[in-house]
């Protein structure tokens, strides 16, 4: 199964559209790609933490993650609640039928619960420029990308 799940890169002021492809095949395993530095790359870890804590589980799958643009790097952990959330729907532990009408992001501790991100102001201008209807965000950040008009805004304090 293929789910794709939205987040995004911020360089300076200027936010891009990352598009998080998850693939569940048959086998065991779990690959990264899209040029994610080292921090998302240990999400793994975090994410299998924080679905186990939470009642979830890491499917016992072969789990292909693409992030694209893949010649764009991608840094830091706030990309471990979009995988998380492509984990969750591509297993289907989670139905989400409308998760590409949303732009997703938060860095996940070992208990699930998320803290804050940088950015949430440009990638919520951005998330309104190309049409989305929301963004999920951890919840210390939503004052900060509420101030965009006309974008839902959702604050999450745990997966």
């Amino acid at each position: 199964m293929l789910v794709k799940v939205y987040g995004s890169a911020v360089f300076g002021v200027e936010a891009t559209t990352i598009t998080v492809e998850v693939h569940m095949d048959k086998g065991i395993g779990y690959h990264l790609v899209g040029l994610p530095d080292n921090a998302i790359k240990e999400s793994s870890y975090r994410i299998a933490a924080a679905l186990k804590n939470n009642g979830y589980r890491l499917p016992g799958k072969k789990i292909t993650i693409n992030m694209a643009p893949a010649d764009l790097r991608k840094e830091g952990s706030a990309y471990d609640l979009p995988l998380a959330m492509g984990i969750l729907v591509g297993s289907d532990q989670i139905k989400a039928p409308e998760i590409e009408q949303y732009i997703i992001m938060g860095e996940l501790s070992l208990d699930g619960s998320l803290q804050p991100i940088r950015g949430a102001l440009p990638i919520a201008i951005k998330a309104k420029e190309e049409g989305y209807k929301g963004f999920f965000l951890p919840i210390q950040n939503v004052k900060e990308a509420a101030i965009v008009v006309g974008l839902d805004v959702y604050g999450v304090e745990n997966l």
